[in-house]
């Protein structure tokens, strides 16, 4: 029996999410929802999904949906989620779950509570080659991992009304950018930071245009990141060790990630590339709901309150909050 996804929200991750369900076999996507109906049925038509709603309650509401993948903008995400755990209706949330540690707890509790699946769509942790870092980190290839580099940058158009820019759509590039490399990091590390630091250029619209910051984990390891809006920048990520360092493609979506000995000699390299990497999140969130589990252990709830914490931490530096 295929586990059937429902959508909410339309936009342009929805279609790459969308297309990912499409090309797997044991998942489907059955029914979506927007604001409007018209872009409700012109979507289901390009995506074959049996229905379509022009009301977030009513695909909440629907039997035939196991999961629910919520891809409107941040600022929606807390009161949506928690309307679905109030339904018992699993979720898989776009990355950031929510924007402060306090919504993260509430909704991670109500989920322990009602037994019902959450899960951030944090796709990068899902992909094979992330994996494989992880892997090689558990195992000792680099020796005592010390530090890691890792950014998420774009070149953008400067438009106050757009997600990026508008304060009223949680926009900024901590919550749309620079959870990818916190979330990397404390996923090498598989700690929490216990210090963190940075500084961020405020765009007109008091948003973080672009940000660089530093976190302290236990034991004196360190990890730095930046992201923005507003260059072009390396993306691949370091993960650097005693006795080596590992590459990986880039810190948001990699397929590619390759080990070096101390000698900056390469040891290793691994490769997976697909189409689309959504797949990964999609078949992951559905195997969890078919045997039963209500957190991913590839995502698990600590590590997104963390990055909550975090996004907590800078933004008062800042004077965001």
């Amino acid at each position: 029996m295929k586990i059937r996804y429902g959508i909410i929200g339309l936009g342009e991750i929805a279609n790459k999410f969308a297309d990912a369900v499409n090309r797997e076999k044991n998942i489907e996507l059955v029914s979506v929802a927007a604001r409007e109906q018209i872009r409700a049925d012109a979507f289901a038509r390009k995506y074959g999904a049996k229905k379509a709603y022009g009301h977030y309650a009513d695909i909440i509401a629907d039997a035939d949906v196991d999961i629910i993948y919520i891809a409107v903008t941040h600022n929606f995400h807390y009161e949506i989620v928690k309307e679905c755990l109030n339904n018992h209706k699993a979720v898989l949330c776009e990355k950031p779950l929510v924007l402060t540690r306090k919504e993260a707890e509430e909704l991670t509790g109500l989920a322990q509570r009602n037994n019902t699946l959450l899960m951030e769509a944090m796709w990068t942790r899902c992909l094979p080659a992330y994996r494989k870092a992880q892997e090689w980190v558990r195992e000792g290839e680099i020796g005592n991992v010390t530090l890691i580099s890792a950014n998420f940058h774009f070149l953008g158009k400067y438009d106050p009304e757009s997600r990026w820019y508008n304060p009223k759509l949680a926009g900024g590039s901590l919550f749309d950018l620079g959870v990818y490399p916190i979330e990397f990091s404390t996923g090498i590390f598989a700690a929490d930071p216990i210090q963190v630091t940075g500084v961020a250029s405020l765009a007109p619209t008091h948003v973080d245009e672009s940000a660089a910051a530093a976190m302290l984990f236990p034991g004196g390891r360190l990890a730095s990141f930046s992201c923005g809006f507003n260059a072009h920048a390396y993306d691949d990520a370091i993960i650097y060790g005693t006795s080596g360092k590992i590459t990986v493609e880039n810190c948001c979506g990699p397929m590619e990630t390759r080990l070096f000995d101390i000698k900056d000699k390469q040891t290793a390299r691994f490769e997976e590339r697909v189409p689309n990497g959504f797949i990964y999140e999609a078949r992951h969130c559905a195997e969890l709901f078919e045997k039963g589990k209500i957190e991913s252990d590839l995502i698990p709830w600590k590590d997104t309150i963390t990055c909550a914490g975090v996004f907590d931490t800078l933004r008062k530096q800042w004077g965001l909050v």
